[in-house]
């Protein structure tokens, strides 16, 4: 790939300044060489428009992208979650083609990093070149003892796959998938090889009321639920279990990612607060389909906790945008910071999977990942002030230097 250089109407790197009329130089091996604040002759000129680090979703299912509208019933959970089971069940196929669905689409919607919940190892056969990193958190479930030993196997094979982060592809890493579905003694065993094994390790956690009763009293819809599967037995948890004992378990990861948080305690945010290593992945548009109270993610960043932005699946949200994700805060959050938001769907995902040397922001040296947005004609002395408006389409998506999606 030779050098390339493109001009813009704003650069915006996230981890600096915004630069106005600037232009971004890209070197053959598809990383950022130079940031320039002038017109540069030789650069091609993408009108008018903003390029920014590539977007990342912390957290999706790419298996259910062939969904066209999110399932029924959004409420109770558990409900949702027999109708998750039956799609699953009713597949014809193993998934692959909704996946090369969800990977499309992701990178017609500007995303060049995602943290996909895996539940076969395709992954990496699936991967598009040019395409985004995709970090493959393998899904691992076993609520009984006899299962841990199986699922110990299967997280092991996962993480011994080869990767490489700097040239792109598959990143294994794993997920035990929530308190309900993974005995606590499998969950302290995976955490410990995650911790081995130096790799990103995912969990649904604190993610409806009915999981705090579960964990406190043993009672509730997720009963009902866990005896119609046939995995249910008295005493199978430990009752006055609370989401603070599996964070204080994920303590010493390098990354741990804390899928949705919705129902996070003040304790909890504190603990992680505390923790730089821990990271709530927040999905804003499937929390409000399931008319949860309000997340705790400005209470978590007040307190200096790390979050990110994921979509979840196509099951709970009508598509796989990130963009949409940031969208629909700024309109919900008016007064937060839209440089904040950009980096909740940019660096902060990227840190959160740990790959903040390679991507997430627009620095010398990491990998050329960037979402081109285009503008309105009217001009604004704060770029980020009408930044994140639906009206402004993604124009282009370059994974690693190489245009992946465009129409400019």
């Amino acid at each position: 790939m030779d050098v390339q250089r493109f001009r813009a109407a704003w650069i915006l790197p996230v981890d600096g300044d915004p630069i106005p009329d600037g232009t971004i130089e890209i070197d053959a091996s598809g990383r950022i060489a130079a940031l320039h604040d002038k017109v540069d002759p030789r650069a091609t000129d993408l009108g008018r428009v903003a390029i920014l680090p590539g977007l990342v979703n912390a957290h999706t299912h790419l298996e259910f992208s062939d969904i066209e509208s999110p399932l029924e019933p959004p409420e109770p959970f558990t409900d949702w979650i027999r109708s998750v089971v039956k799609n699953r069940r009713g597949r014809a196929t193993n998934g692959d083609d909704a996946v090369r669905s969800g990977l499309a689409e992701s990178i017609r919607a500007g995303t060049t990093l995602l943290g996909e919940i895996a539940t076969n190892d395709n992954s990496a056969k699936l991967a598009q070149t040019p395409g985004p990193l995709v970090v493959a958190f393998f899904e691992l479930i076993g609520l009984q003892s006899d299962q841990a030993e199986r699922q110990m196997e299967i997280a092991l094979r996962h993480l011994q796959q080869p990767t490489d982060s700097d040239s792109g592809g598959i990143i294994p890493a794993i997920s035990p998938h929530a308190p309900y579905s993974v005995h606590p003694e499998l969950f302290v065993r995976l955490v410990k090889l995650a911790t081995q094994q130096r790799c990103p390790l995912a969990i649904h956690l604190a993610e409806t009321q009915a999981e705090l009763e579960l964990l406190d009293r043993s009672t509730g819809p997720f009963v009902d639920l866990l005896t119609e599967f046939g995995v249910w037995h008295d005493g199978i948890l430990p009752v006055g279990g609370r989401p603070l004992w599996y964070l204080q378990q994920m303590a010493e990861l390098q990354r741990g990612l804390v899928i949705h948080g919705n129902y996070l305690s003040d304790e909890e945010v504190v603990f992680l607060a505390a923790h730089e290593n821990l990271t709530v992945v927040y999905c804003p548009r499937t929390h409000a389909y399931f008319r949860h109270d309000s997340h705790p993610w400005l209470q978590l960043l007040d307190r200096g906790a790390r979050v990110a932005v994921g979509t979840d699946s196509r099951a709970s949200n009508p598509d796989l945008s990130v963009w949409r994700e940031l969208c629909f805060l700024r309109n919900r959050h008016a007064k937060v910071d839209p440089r904040k938001l950009l980096e909740l769907g940019t660096i902060c995902g990227a840190r959160a999977m740990g790959l903040q040397e390679q991507t997430g922001s627009l620095t010398v040296g990491k990998r050329a990942d960037m979402t081109v947005v285009r503008l309105p004609a009217a001009g604004d002395s704060n770029p980020y002030s009408n930044l994140l408006r639906l009206e402004n389409e993604i124009a282009g998506t370059l994974c690693g230097g190489q245009w992946a999606h465009r129409t400019i």
